[in-house]
């Protein structure tokens, strides 16, 4: 997964732009490549006990075939950071996804994609998080496609002068669902930049 989270102020208001870029290494069909880009934009307002937001999600159909859903997506993006506990931050993120155009012999996309926030510093740049957890519910079918929980451990360390964050998460997904790793194992590095 290939993410970009950039911090900017427009207008007097703070925001958050992220994009994600995903790369799947193995699927149902046997395809592999570049799956389709995520994008969010959040106005950020904070506040003594945190922060929030409220913006903007969106997919845009640049998956490879077979790894695309085809469809453009837009819908609201609202979460909460709540900081007032030193060394722990929790939270809830909500990203909605709705099929506004694109090929009409596809289905059409209803996703919310829930995702809770729990962290915890441990002291010397070591955390613990709930990582890349998401509960997935399609709004198309009416059911629950995924409730993945992870456990993420991370240290932050300094590399030729930058910050960086190399980080191991497992996660297990308590929704049988073909497509879905019942088990998820990742690993990677994050460059924490300045703003």
């Amino acid at each position: 997964m290939f993410r970009a989270a950039i911090p900017f102020e427009f207008a007097g208001t703070d925001q958050i732009l992220r994009v994600t870029r995903p790369f799947t290494a193995t699927s149902p069909s046997g395809r592999t490549g570049i799956v389709d880009t995520t994008i969010f934009d959040l106005v950020v307002f904070n506040q003594p006990w945190g922060r929030w937001g409220v913006g903007i999600s969106g997919t845009l159909p640049t998956g490879q075939d077979g790894l695309t859903t085809d469809k453009w997506t837009a819908g609201l993006a609202v979460g909460f950071v709540n900081s007032a506990t030193k060394g722990t931050n929790w939270g809830l993120f909500l990203q909605s996804f709705f099929s506004f155009a694109g090929k009409d012999d596809v289905p059409r996309v209803g996703i919310l994609n829930i995702q809770p926030m729990l962290s915890h510093q441990l002291g010397e740049g070591r955390s613990l998080s709930l990582g890349n957890s998401a509960l997935l519910y399609d709004t198309v079918n009416s059911r629950w496609s995924s409730l993945l929980l992870s456990a993420n451990y991370g240290q932050v360390m300094t590399f030729w002068g930058e910050k960086w964050r190399p980080n191991i998460e497992v996660g297990y997904d308590f929704r049988d669902t073909v497509g879905h790793p019942k088990w998820v194992f990742r690993a990677g590095i994050a460059l924490l930049l300045p703003r």
